[in-house]
Protein backbone atom coordinates (compact mmCIF):
# COMPACT_ATOMS: atom_id res chain seq x y z
CA UNK A 1 0.00 0.00 0.00
CA UNK A 2 1.32 3.61 0.18
CA UNK A 3 1.58 5.87 3.09
CA UNK A 4 -1.02 7.63 5.59
CA UNK A 5 -0.73 10.24 3.63
CA UNK A 6 -1.42 8.80 0.02
CA UNK A 7 -4.39 6.57 1.85
CA UNK A 8 -5.86 10.06 3.19
CA UNK A 9 -5.07 11.65 -0.34
CA UNK A 10 -6.77 8.66 -1.94
CA UNK A 11 -9.90 8.72 0.07
CA UNK A 12 -10.16 12.40 -0.22
CA UNK A 13 -10.16 12.20 -4.02
CA UNK A 14 -12.49 8.91 -3.91
CA UNK A 15 -15.31 11.20 -1.80
CA UNK A 16 -14.64 13.76 -4.02
CA UNK A 17 -15.93 11.44 -6.93
CA UNK A 18 -18.19 10.59 -4.38
CA UNK A 19 -19.94 14.34 -5.31
CA UNK A 20 -20.25 14.26 -8.72
CA UNK A 21 -23.20 14.05 -10.01
CA UNK A 22 -23.49 11.26 -11.94
CA UNK A 23 -22.01 9.39 -8.92
CA UNK A 24 -24.55 10.69 -6.69
CA UNK A 25 -26.57 7.42 -7.18
CA UNK A 26 -26.05 3.76 -7.54
CA UNK A 27 -25.65 3.05 -11.27
CA UNK A 28 -28.14 -0.33 -10.97
CA UNK A 29 -30.86 0.86 -9.17
CA UNK A 30 -30.43 4.72 -8.65
CA UNK A 31 -30.83 4.55 -4.83
CA UNK A 32 -29.22 7.82 -3.26
CA UNK A 33 -25.67 7.82 -1.56
CA UNK A 34 -23.46 4.63 -3.31
CA UNK A 35 -21.13 3.80 -0.56
CA UNK A 36 -19.16 0.84 -2.44
CA UNK A 37 -17.18 0.61 -5.69
CA UNK A 38 -17.43 -2.42 -8.35
CA UNK A 39 -13.51 -2.44 -9.28
CA UNK A 40 -14.50 -4.70 -12.17
CA UNK A 41 -16.54 -1.85 -13.63
CA UNK A 42 -15.38 1.23 -12.01
CA UNK A 43 -18.59 2.05 -10.58
CA UNK A 44 -20.45 3.19 -7.57
CA UNK A 45 -22.84 1.07 -6.20
CA UNK A 46 -25.43 0.81 -3.10
CA UNK A 47 -25.23 -1.67 -0.52
CA UNK A 48 -27.77 -4.05 -2.62
CA UNK A 49 -26.28 -3.96 -5.81
CA UNK A 50 -22.94 -4.63 -4.22
CA UNK A 51 -23.63 -7.88 -2.79
CA UNK A 52 -25.61 -8.86 -6.34
CA UNK A 53 -22.55 -7.56 -8.05
CA UNK A 54 -20.34 -10.37 -5.58
CA UNK A 55 -22.71 -13.07 -6.32
CA UNK A 56 -21.09 -12.54 -9.98
CA UNK A 57 -17.77 -12.44 -8.53
CA UNK A 58 -17.21 -8.83 -9.34
CA UNK A 59 -14.70 -7.47 -6.92
CA UNK A 60 -16.53 -4.68 -4.55
CA UNK A 61 -14.74 -2.51 -1.83
CA UNK A 62 -16.44 -0.09 1.06
CA UNK A 63 -15.62 3.46 0.10
CA UNK A 64 -15.98 3.55 3.87
CA UNK A 65 -14.36 0.53 5.05
CA UNK A 66 -11.46 -0.13 2.65
CA UNK A 67 -8.06 1.55 1.26
CA UNK A 68 -7.76 2.34 -1.92
CA UNK A 69 -4.62 2.14 -3.92
CA UNK A 70 -3.27 5.01 -6.14
CA UNK A 71 -3.71 2.84 -8.82
CA UNK A 72 -7.31 1.88 -8.31
CA UNK A 73 -7.95 5.68 -8.04
CA UNK A 74 -6.83 6.63 -11.46
CA UNK A 75 -9.02 3.69 -12.59
CA UNK A 76 -12.01 5.31 -10.77
CA UNK A 77 -11.34 8.95 -12.25
CA UNK A 78 -11.16 7.43 -15.60
CA UNK A 79 -14.29 5.16 -14.71
CA UNK A 80 -17.23 5.72 -12.73
CA UNK A 81 -20.88 5.81 -13.15
CA UNK A 82 -21.33 8.29 -16.48
CA UNK A 83 -18.32 6.43 -18.18
CA UNK A 84 -20.18 2.83 -17.36
CA UNK A 85 -23.71 3.84 -18.45
CA UNK A 86 -21.56 5.06 -21.74
CA UNK A 87 -20.43 1.69 -22.40
CA UNK A 88 -22.48 -0.46 -20.38
CA UNK A 89 -25.84 0.70 -21.15
CA UNK A 90 -25.09 2.26 -24.44
CA UNK A 91 -28.68 0.82 -26.12
CA UNK A 92 -30.16 1.23 -23.03
CA UNK A 93 -33.51 3.27 -24.04
CA UNK A 94 -33.97 6.06 -20.83
CA UNK A 95 -36.82 7.03 -22.26
CA UNK A 96 -38.79 3.44 -22.16
CA UNK A 97 -36.85 1.22 -19.61
CA UNK A 98 -36.39 1.85 -15.93
CA UNK A 99 -33.28 0.74 -13.64
CA UNK A 100 -34.70 -2.07 -11.29
CA UNK A 101 -36.00 -0.91 -7.54
CA UNK A 102 -33.66 -1.97 -4.77
CA UNK A 103 -36.49 -3.44 -2.96
CA UNK A 104 -36.51 -6.10 -6.09
CA UNK A 105 -33.02 -7.81 -5.47
CA UNK A 106 -34.33 -11.08 -8.28
CA UNK A 107 -34.75 -7.67 -10.60
CA UNK A 108 -31.51 -6.40 -9.39
CA UNK A 109 -29.93 -9.66 -10.23
CA UNK A 110 -31.58 -9.75 -13.86
CA UNK A 111 -30.11 -6.10 -14.80
CA UNK A 112 -26.79 -6.89 -12.99
CA UNK A 113 -27.01 -10.22 -15.67
CA UNK A 114 -28.01 -8.67 -18.50
CA UNK A 115 -25.74 -5.33 -18.60
CA UNK A 116 -22.62 -6.50 -17.48
CA UNK A 117 -22.62 -10.12 -17.85
CA UNK A 118 -24.34 -10.37 -21.04
CA UNK A 119 -23.26 -6.84 -22.39
CA UNK A 120 -26.86 -7.10 -23.96
CA UNK A 121 -27.19 -3.08 -24.01
CA UNK A 122 -23.42 -1.75 -24.78
CA UNK A 123 -23.87 -1.70 -28.40
CA UNK A 124 -21.60 -4.60 -29.60
CA UNK A 125 -18.69 -5.83 -28.64
CA UNK A 126 -17.76 -3.82 -25.41
CA UNK A 127 -14.09 -2.51 -26.28
CA UNK A 128 -13.91 0.85 -24.20
CA UNK A 129 -14.47 -1.30 -21.01
CA UNK A 130 -12.17 1.23 -18.30
CA UNK A 131 -9.33 -0.87 -17.31
CA UNK A 132 -8.60 -2.85 -14.17
CA UNK A 133 -5.46 -2.85 -12.49
CA UNK A 134 -5.06 -6.59 -13.72
CA UNK A 135 -5.09 -6.17 -17.03
CA UNK A 136 -2.03 -4.19 -17.15
CA UNK A 137 -0.22 -6.66 -15.39
CA UNK A 138 -1.87 -9.38 -17.89
CA UNK A 139 -0.58 -8.06 -20.62
CA UNK A 140 3.09 -7.52 -19.07
CA UNK A 141 2.44 -11.41 -18.23
CA UNK A 142 1.62 -12.25 -21.47
CA UNK A 143 5.15 -10.86 -22.70
CA UNK A 144 7.38 -12.19 -19.85
CA UNK A 145 5.75 -16.06 -19.49
CA UNK A 146 6.09 -18.57 -21.56
CA UNK A 147 3.45 -21.40 -21.90
CA UNK A 148 6.26 -24.33 -21.12
CA UNK A 149 6.97 -22.29 -17.77
CA UNK A 150 3.83 -23.67 -16.01
CA UNK A 151 4.72 -25.19 -13.15
CA UNK A 152 3.66 -28.99 -12.69
CA UNK A 153 2.39 -31.29 -15.77
CA UNK A 154 -0.60 -29.02 -16.44
CA UNK A 155 -0.55 -27.26 -19.22
CA UNK A 156 -3.62 -25.04 -17.67
CA UNK A 157 -2.48 -21.84 -17.32
CA UNK A 158 -1.62 -20.80 -13.68
CA UNK A 159 -4.63 -19.67 -11.17
CA UNK A 160 -3.59 -16.06 -10.88
CA UNK A 161 -6.37 -13.78 -12.38
CA UNK A 162 -9.01 -16.47 -12.63
CA UNK A 163 -11.90 -14.58 -11.96
CA UNK A 164 -11.30 -10.54 -13.54
CA UNK A 165 -12.76 -10.92 -17.22
CA UNK A 166 -15.56 -12.94 -15.68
Amino acid sequence: MGSRREEERNEKIIRGLMKLPPNRKCINCNSVGPQYVCTNFWTFTCLSCSGIHREFTHRVKSVSMAKFTTQEVRALEQGGNQRARDIYLKDWDWQRMRLPDNSKPDRIREFIRAVYVDKKYAGGKSTNKPATDSESVKSNESEIRRPDSYHSYSQSPPYDFQYEDR
